[in-house]
């Protein structure tokens, strides 16, 4: 078969990253404002952050995952008395994206399973740590689930855009 190799300047790459980021963005920090479900837009965050980590890098990914905790809080899907833990939210998504990145793609299924559980547990323990038992139930395991599914899904899209 013969392949032709596609010769791509530093600044179109660039420019290419920043749209993917910008679509990112879109789906992750403001799809929480729009659609008012966890079981909906946590997918979708965790997705959206473990595309940014291999499309874009892990940095820009820890950055993104800045964004949607605040930008629920603000939007209503994540209850205000659940604001003191935004930063152990923000914590948490790094770690994912970390996870992700460190373990690669080598074995997904393991590295979605991994990730999930460590997000999960990091985030869980601390708000049992800070916050009243009844506040807790969105950072329990419905955040393994969602970080589950979200990786699964990311998995599927960088199977249909990567020739790996």
């Amino acid at each position: 078969m013969n392949e032709e190799k596609i010769l791509v300047s530093p600044l179109a790459r660039a420019k290419i990253k920043i749209l993917i980021f910008s679509l990112l963005t879109l789906i992750a920090a403001f799809l929480p404002t729009v659609i008012h479900s966890q079981f909906i837009t946590g997918p979708l965050v965790n997705m959206a952050l473990i595309l940014a980590t291999f499309l874009v890098g892990p940095f820009e990914a820890v950055f993104l995952g800045l964004m949607p905790s605040v930008l629920a809080l603000v939007s209503g899907l994540l209850p205000l008395p659940l604001a003191p833990a935004v930063p152990f939210i923000m914590i948490s998504n790094a770690i994912l994206v970390g996870v992700y990145y460190y373990l690669g793609r080598k074995n997904f299924g393991l590295t979605i399973l991994a990730a999930a559980f460590l997000k999960f547990l990091f985030l869980y323990e601390l708000s049992n740590l800070w916050l009243p038992k009844v506040l807790t139930s969105m950072l329990g395991w419905v955040q393994f689930y969602t970080a589950v599914l979200g990786g699964i899904m990311a998995y599927l899209v960088l199977k249909f855009i990567t020739p790996d």
